[in-house]
Order: structure tokens, then sequence, then C-alpha cells
């Protein structure tokens, strides 16, 4: 009786890792993270190069953003990435665009606009199809890009009005801090007890 009761609980053990271990795969998920990566990816890229273009211009506190940011959409990488090797898949890394770069004015506008487009098109519409997949392991990084991908555009926009109200950065806030978790973007870190996506203390932010 005991090594019937011993095989029973064998073949039980057996069959849920079986069950476990063989959901369908999240296809379209998958290419989604892929798509985010190139993304992000030529985010990146691009942010550091309008950095690079603030800073020459004479925009310090600009050039520290948009340092700042392109860490931000490193991360987003990083994450999805992670994701992909959670679903036994290889880690994707894209070879980024060459950026095209104008004045600052028009750049920050440029960001905007890229920012506004991932936060109420691209990933909603990732983060719908990961619900319809059952691919939890994908919601919380596409979440919180989203969540920061709209703090961005929004920090974007008030920078941008007081660029072209004054001609100057030098209402521009001075230091830049990442969340390294998730990406959030903040321009002071006055009153912030937590991250407001992901509950990092601030003490690991990392500052531009």
């Amino acid at each position: 009786m005991k090594k019937v009761f011993q095989l029973t609980v064998l073949f039980v053990a057996v069959s849920a890792l079986i069950v476990s271990c063989s959901p369908p795969k999240p296809v379209k998920t998958i290419a989604n993270l892929k798509a985010a990566i190139e993304g992000e990816t030529n985010a990146s890229a691009t942010y550091q190069a309008f950095s690079e273009k603030a800073a020459e211009e004479g925009f310090l506190n600009i050039a520290k953003m948009f340092a700042a940011a392109s860490a931000a959409e490193a991360i987003h990488v990083k994450n999805h990435n992670a994701v992909l090797a959670k679903l036994g898949e290889e880690t994707y890394e894209p070879v980024p665009e060459t950026p095209t770069v104008n004045g600052t004015a028009d750049n920050i506008q440029a960001a905007i606009d890229g920012e506004t487009y991932e936060y109420t098109e691209m990933y909603p519409g990732f983060i719908a199809v990961a619900n319809e997949e059952k691919c939890n392991e994908a919601l919380t990084s596409f979440n919180w890009a989203k969540g920061a991908e709209a703090t961005h555009a929004k920090l974007y926009n008030q920078t941008l009005l007081v660029l072209l109200g004054t001609e100057s950065d030098e209402n521009v806030s001075s230091e830049w801090y990442v969340c390294p978790k998730c990406g959030e973007l903040f321009n002071t870190i006055e009153g912030v007890s937590n991250c407001p996506l992901c509950a990092t203390n601030p003490s690991s932010f990392l500052m531009f």
C-alpha cells in the first residue's frame, strides 16, 4: 500500500509538472516585447544624442534631463529582456537607428510625440494582448513602461514650455532622478516616499 501511495504521489507530481511547464507560448506578446525593445533601444540612443545637442546649445539642465531619460529607456529594455528570458526566449539586442537630431526645442517636441504614442497607443495595445494570452510576466514590465512614458511626456511638456517662454533652461530642474527598477523619471524627489510605479525607495534612484 505504501509503495502504491508513493507511486500515486509521484504520478500526480509529474503530471502537475508537465501541465505547468507546457502552456502555449504567448507568441504575440513575445513579438510585442521585441518591438518594445526596438523602440526603447532607439529612444535611449536618441535621448543621448538629444542630451549632447542640448549641452552643445548651452542648455545644461535639459541635457541632464535627456541623459536621465536615456537611462530610463535602457531600464525598460532590460526589463523587457528579463521577461523574454523568463519565457525561455533569447534576449534581444537590436542595433539602434541613427537618431535624427534638430534644435533642442524641436527635439523635446519629438520626444513628447514619441512618448505620447507609446503610453496612449503602443503599450495599451501590448497590455491588451498580454492579458489575452495570460502572460502575466509581461504585464508588469509593460505597465511600468507605460506609466513611465506618461511621466516622461508630462515632464518634457513642462520643460518645453519653460524653454519657449524664457529661451533658457535656468528654471528647469538641475537634478534629475531615475528609478532603477521601472524607469520612472523625476525632476525632484522632495516629498517622494517611494516610486509610484514600483515602490522603490528614492535612496536607490539614479541621479543626473
